[in-house]
């Protein structure tokens, strides 16, 4: 499994089902509170998926714009 940008789909990354969603949710622009009221979740709780998203994907402690390098995926 490829984490590099500009390669595969976001569902081929190592990551759950419900970050796979909040993480298809981000690529579109929405903010943490609208997923949160979408998936029926706190925002707390999508703070945490987004959390583990950029760790899994090594994106912790770096500026890279989580939004930004999701899109680069198809």
């Amino acid at each position: 499994i490829s984490t590099v940008s500009g390669s595969g789909s976001i569902n081929q990354l190592p990551l759950t089902f419900k970050e796979k969603n909040v993480a298809h949710l981000v690529r579109k622009g929405k903010t943490t509170d609208e997923i949160a009221g979408l998936m029926a979740l706190s925002p707390q709780t999508i703070q945490s998926h987004r959390k583990s998203i950029r760790k899994k994907l090594g994106l912790v402690n770096k500026k890279t714009n989580l939004r930004t390098y999701l899109s680069t995926f198809e």
